[in-house]
């Protein structure tokens, strides 16, 4: 990934709208390229800031964009955790019904 695709990803991090590939792909670009995690920065305190100014309420945008990075890195962990248990369960079930259809042709 390059720097304008990561740049091109940002609002879509921002709303949560990227898919596991992708958030691994982003995430992976902006913890080393110190430009991009820069331009993330700042939109995320526009975005975020200009809200909670909005609201009066008291914020920490920089601990919240760390939270949200280490969130969305937990949250690829977990899916990729869920992507490879599905593929084993499909390869038990298809090895059970491998199994089941030896047994019948060798009970006949």
């Amino acid at each position: 990934m390059d720097c304008k695709d990561a740049e091109r990803m940002i609002p879509l991090f921002l709303e949560d709208n990227l898919d596991n590939q992708e958030l691994q792909e982003f995430l992976r670009h902006v913890n080393g390229c110190a430009d991009c995690k820069e331009e993330l920065t700042i939109q995320f305190l526009i975005n975020v800031g200009m809200k909670r100014l909005e609201e009066g309420n008291a914020f920490n945008l920089t601990g919240e964009l760390e939270q949200k990075l280490q969130d969305a890195g937990h949250k690829m962990r977990i899916r990729t955790s869920l992507q490879w248990a599905a593929v084993i369960l499909q390869a038990l079930v298809m090895l059970a019904i491998g199994l089941l259809i030896a047994i019948a042709f060798f009970m006949q």
